[in-house]
């Protein structure tokens, strides 16, 4: 996964607009003057609005609507009324996980939240029918919180498909505290601690925020989870430490063992498991749009009414620019030779603007048809973007168009 991990880094960089060293190698730009047209984060922050707009509704139906069946009609109805609370902002905030995982797989191209069990229990004495007393897990709470993945935290077997994966793995950085809260004081005593980066760690942490000025003050281990699907097991283990920290039978015993859904993937094959950020086909189109906004800024600055004069001449010529001003007349000394000479025409030769604006407008259409192209291959219609058509267009064809945009999305 090193480079879906070095690919994802560069992504998030772009969107963010890191002026990276690595992502100049990305977009094949070694100028760090490189002025751009960010197109990519308004490309994004658009989708992002128009993938997730509020909370999901949870809808439970009954798979076969039997006119009798008022018990399966009931339990739909409660099933739906609790997972609906749960998803609510009542208890985990489980908008905000799904909205992370969201922005994973529209960057880097991976988007995962997983599942965890929780309960409170008791143990208390119960009488049974033969008169003995025994004790007994009474559970007093029950919850089931959805926690959002980073796309740098999880990691999977080699596989083509996702029937195939043998095994996932989820990474977590606990305090020491937390370490002897999870397993023992003799594990939490010899794991290493270390200032957790943005990236992940300092391999992963090419091209985004590579000063180091943005690691974590407080120091945590880096402990790996891995669920293996063929023993049906759950290993914990760090690469501080020579031993598995711990050892669960399949804890939530569920029917695909996995604690996660198909994580959210772009690109995929069925050649190898391995994501591929939607940036990556028209890195090409991006960078040529940077290369012309580079040349228009350039050529922009370049545009200014400068000329050259005889220095020889009266100095009036020089400041007619520098102290002129609306309704003021300067005054010539030596009015018939200035005059035998041309007067301002043959005193004053001007820098050819009209050639550089000639240049400027040809870069900007060639930038505009660029951006046209990007829009076919990333799929951002007009229409999409809440401009319409000019008005000679039929409302048929903005149907048309509209719905083509709504299959994309979906």
């Amino acid at each position: 996964l090193r480079k879906f991990t070095r690919q994802g880094n560069a992504v998030v960089s772009r969107y963010l607009d890191e002026r990276s060293s690595s992502m100049r190698e990305l977009n094949d730009v070694s100028d760090s003057t490189v002025t751009r047209l960010n197109l990519f984060w308004r490309n994004i922050t658009t989708l992002q609005s128009m993938l997730y707009g509020s909370t999901p509704r949870i809808e439970v139906s009954r798979e076969h609507a039997d006119p009798d069946d008022d018990v399966a009609r009931v339990a739909a109805v409660l099933y739906q009324r609790m997972l609906q609370t749960d998803v609510e902002a009542s208890g985990e905030d489980t908008p905000t996980a799904l909205k992370s995982s969201l922005q994973d797989r529209l960057l880097p191209g991976l988007g995962i939240c997983r599942a965890r069990y929780e309960y409170q229990a008791e143990i208390t004495e119960v009488q049974t029918i033969t008169g003995e007393i025994v004790e007994m897990e009474q559970i007093l709470n029950e919850a089931a919180p959805v926690d959002y993945v980073h796309w740098q935290d999880f990691s999977w077997g080699w596989a083509r498909t996702w029937s195939e994966v043998p095994w996932i793995g989820f990474r977590s950085w606990l305090t020491k505290d937390e370490v002897r809260e999870r397993f023992s004081d003799k594990i939490a005593e010899n794991l290493e601690y270390k200032n957790q980066l943005p990236a992940g760690n300092e391999k992963n942490n090419e091209g985004l925020y590579n000063d180091g000025t943005q690691q974590n003050n407080i120091q945590t281990a880096e402990l790996c989870e891995f669920w293996d699907k063929s023993e049906k097991k759950v290993f914990w283990w760090s690469a501080s430490a020579e031993i598995i920290l711990d050892i669960v039978e399949d804890p939530l015993q569920l029917e695909g063992f996995w604690p996660i859904p198909r994580p959210m993937t772009a690109n995929m094959t069925t050649t190898l498991f391995e994501p591929t950020a939607d940036y990556i086909f028209a890195q090409d189109l991006y960078g040529e749009i940077d290369v012309l906004q580079t040349r228009i800024a350039i050529i922009t600055r370049a545009i200014k009414v400068v000329g050259v004069y005889d220095a020889g001449e009266d100095t009036s010529v020089g400041r007619m620019l520098q102290e002129g001003q609306e309704n003021q007349l300067i005054p010539v000394d030596n009015w018939a030779m200035f005059g035998e000479k041309g007067g301002l025409q043959g005193s004053i030769d001007w820098f050819p603007v009209q050639d550089v604006v000639g240049v400027l407008q040809v870069l900007q259409g060639v930038q505009q048809r660029t951006i046209e192209q990007l829009y076919e291959i990333t799929g951002m219609s007009d229409v999409m973007r809440g401009a319409n058509t000019d008005q000679y267009t039929s409302d048929g064809t903005n149907q048309l168009k509209a719905k083509f945009g709504s299959i994309n999305i979906q």
